[in-house]
Order: structure tokens, then sequence, then C-alpha cells
């Protein structure tokens, strides 16, 4: 599938109606690969904010990152993914320059008769494809979270979790790593990621996704701290898949009323999905499913 093309008369009217350890989730479940939080919902709109919370629609401009990706969306249509991202893609590349924090929101839709195997993947993603990582079951999330970042902003695959080098911890505090090390327009940048989504008979709480967003966002701030000069990242990503409307929802609401410090610069990019149950939970549902 590719990336629905968004007109630019299309993103600047938007733009002038309105201002991701990846095996820690919201929460714990038998049923699930992540145990992370949510609820059902339908749409899957698409917002992006500055460091104050507030969320307005994201930019389709275009702009083209000087390694070969897009930030803005409207060249990615070029560019092939599993699954089809709607909406104008996050600016993640943009935003790698600014000193606050932001979030960016896209959705990530997958069909029946689409597969999650190798032979679909980016060859960065057949990498991340075949490695194991340092903890949990969360391949699926991290595949997808350096096909996203590839298609949106050019992103290429430095190093996988296990590869990237830090000083050893110097106090008792938690001895916190990066799931993947990306370059994205010409800069190092550290992507962690998790997924908010628990099963359907289990209700999504903003208490769940503040305790979710916090351990993520203190041990990104961590692991920034202790990285080696040789993989030392401009800023990190935390990429949350939501799998549905509701997920997404909170935790941009939620992120909003966080603390600035625990924020620092962080870019949370919330993708939320549909039909994509294989990033949550195991075993692996058909495409264009949800999980249980």
């Amino acid at each position: 599938m590719r990336i629905l093309r968004t007109s630019f008369v299309a993103a600047l009217a938007l733009g002038l109606s309105a201002l991701v350890a990846c095996g820690d989730d919201a929460s714990s479940s038998s049923s699930s690969s992540s145990g992370g939080s949510s609820s059902s919902s339908s749409s899957g709109s698409t917002s992006s904010s500055s460091s104050s919370g507030s969320t307005s629609s994201s930019s389709s401009s275009g702009s083209t990152s000087s390694s070969g990706g897009t930030d803005g969306g409207a060249d990615a249509a070029s560019l092939d993914i599993l699954g089809t991202l709607s909406d104008a893609c996050p600016l993640v590349v943009s935003a790698l320059g600014a000193a606050t924090p932001s979030i960016e929101n896209d959705t990530l839709v997958f069909v029946a008769g689409e597969v999650y195997a190798k032979s679909e993947l980016s060859p960065g993603g057949q990498r991340l494809f075949d490695t194991a990582n340092a903890g949990g079951s969360s391949t699926e999330s991290e595949v997808m979270s350096y096909e996203v970042l590839r298609a949106c902003a050019g992103a290429k695959l430095l190093k996988t979790e296990t590869e990237i080098a830090y000083e050893p911890p110097s106090d008792a505090a938690a001895n916190s790593i990066t799931d993947i090390l990306m370059e994205i327009g010409g800069k190092k940048v550290g992507v962690s990621v998790t997924r908010a989504y628990k099963p359907s008979t289990m209700p999504l709480t903003d208490t769940d996704v503040q305790n979710l967003l916090v351990k993520k966002l203190e041990g990104i701030n961590r692991s920034s701290q202790r990285v080696l000069p040789a993989d030392k990242w401009v800023k990190q990503i935390l990429h949350v898949f939501a799998v549905d409307q509701s997920a997404a929802d909170a935790v941009n609401r939620v992120w909003a009323g966080m603390d600035a410090t625990l924020k620092a610069d962080t870019i949370v990019l919330v993708t939320r999905t549909k039909g994509g149950g294989f990033v949550y939970c195991n075993p692996d549902p058909p495409l264009g499913s949800e999980c249980p």
C-alpha cells in the first residue's frame, strides 16, 4: 500500500482552521504481547502540537529532509510501506531542531490480504525483523516504527537496541536503553517504542496512560544521559502505537498536562492503528483485524 497523498490546499485549510524498552506498555494482560492500554473507537484524526499541549492538524507541505525522505507528506506517496499511512505525515524532521517537546499524530491502516512478513518490509525493517530485542515481545512494533519513520521522514537504520553503546550506570537508577538508533535529516535520533493497548474488556484510564508515559519518558531521559559519544543522538522520539482513537486521544490529553522537565525536548509520535492487532498481541491476528 502507499501513503495517501494530502493536497496542499487541504493541508493549508487544515492548518488555518485548527491550531513512541518497548515491552513496557500501559498494563499487563496474559493475552497481550505488550500489556499496553486502550479501548475501542472509530476515527483516526491527525494532529500535532507544541510543548503547551495544544493540538493542531499536521502539515502536508512536503518539505524534504537531507536523508531523502519527506517531512510533511506530499512526496511520501511514492514510498511503499506495509499498510497505508493516512493523513499527513508528521513534521518529525523540522521538530528535530526545536529545543521544546512536541507531539505528532498519524494513522496506519491495515486491511485483509496484507501480510506481516519479512518480504513485505524495507531492508532496515527486515534487519529489525530478524533481530531479537533486549526483552519483551515487541518486535512487530519496533519494525513498524522504523517503517513509519522511514516513509515519513526518510529514516535510515543505524543500530538496533543491543548495538547502541552506553556508559555504565554511576548510581542505582534504572539502566534504561533505547530501542533503535536512526538517522533522520542527517542527524542521529534515538527512538523508543511503546504501545497503548488493553484487551477490549479492560477499560483504558488516564492513570494507565500517565504511568506508561512517565516510565517511558524517564527511561528516555536516562538513556540520553548514558549514551556514549559515538552514538549520541540530537534528541529522542517516543513512538506510541495506539490501538484505537480513544487510546490516541488519551495519550495526547495526558501528555499535555505532564511536567515540562519530564517531557524535556522529546518528540512524541502517536500512531493510531486500524486493523493492526498484530502490533499488540500474540499470536499475531491476521492483518485487517484487531486483538481480542
